[in-house]
């Protein structure tokens, strides 16, 4: 893997990744307000790392792999 597509599959998962976790932090804060932070990392961490290493990085990844490399 190039160092290219190395960098824009960071990027592209930094872009998905940091709205997701800043909704799903509002979300809770806004449900559970009374809910102590390590029980708050607690939830959010158990969506959200299933949630990109099993779907969202995958989609990513094939995603940006089909680009065509610049010649």
């Amino acid at each position: 893997m190039s160092c290219q597509t190395l960098l824009l599959r960071t990027l592209a998962l930094w872009a998905v990744v940091w709205p997701l976790v800043t909704g799903l932090l509002f979300a809770v804060q806004v449900s559970l307000p009374d809910l102590p932070m390590p029980a708050r990392t607690l939830l959010l961490t158990a969506f959200l790392v299933p949630a990109i290493s099993l779907v969202i990085e995958p989609q990513i990844a094939k995603r940006i792999g089909d680009l065509p490399s610049p010649s």
